[in-house]
């Protein structure tokens, strides 16, 4: 009990002296945190660059047996909604480069590959797969951990929403 209350005295004192306690810097309604990584080709792109586009991030690794399921379900996705403004981009989390070159190869997606894991630790990578969608301003409007096979037709629910503003 002691510490319980040391601790929220704490916690206390912190926001009284203005200093910050820390919230998920990636939830809706806040600015997606910018990053740079490299496509297949070697390319360093930035998400800011897709600035007016409606961007749908999808993190994923060989290791996960439903991120394949999903990124078929993005791809259709990208399909549709491309000539309308959106980027599906796929970010792949494993160390070694050859998961996100082969994925590259064969779906009609753009991947890129953060080999560090950096950005999937700004983006608070908890689960596999997450997907986050930003809207045209690069804010923050969706975050999906996990994937079951019904949410593409909710992802498609929220892109036309998002098409809407």
């Amino acid at each position: 009990m002691r510490k319980l209350l040391t601790l929220a005295t704490l916690l206390a004192a912190m926001l009284v002296q203005g200093i910050a306690v820390a919230a998920s810097s990636v939830a809706p309604g806040l600015p997606a945190p910018d990053f740079a990584l490299k496509n297949a080709a070697g390319h360093n792109l930035r998400l800011s660059e897709w600035r007016g586009d409606v961007v749908v991030l999808n993190f994923w690794a060989r290791s996960c047996g439903v991120c394949a399921d999903q990124l078929k379900d993005l791809e259709q996705l990208q399909k549709r909604y491309v000539e309308q403004g959106v980027r599906v981009v796929a970010v792949n989390i494993d160390r070694e480069a050859r998961p996100a070159s082969e994925a590259a190869g064969r779906l009609q997606l753009l991947v890129l590959h953060d080999s560090e894991q950096s950005v999937a630790r700004e983006y608070e990578l908890s689960s596999l797969p997450l997907t986050v969608f930003v809207d045209a301003h690069g804010k923050v409007r969706y975050v999906h951990e996990k994937y079951r096979g019904g949410d593409a037709a909710l992802f498609s629910e929220e892109l036309a929403a998002l098409l809407q503003e």
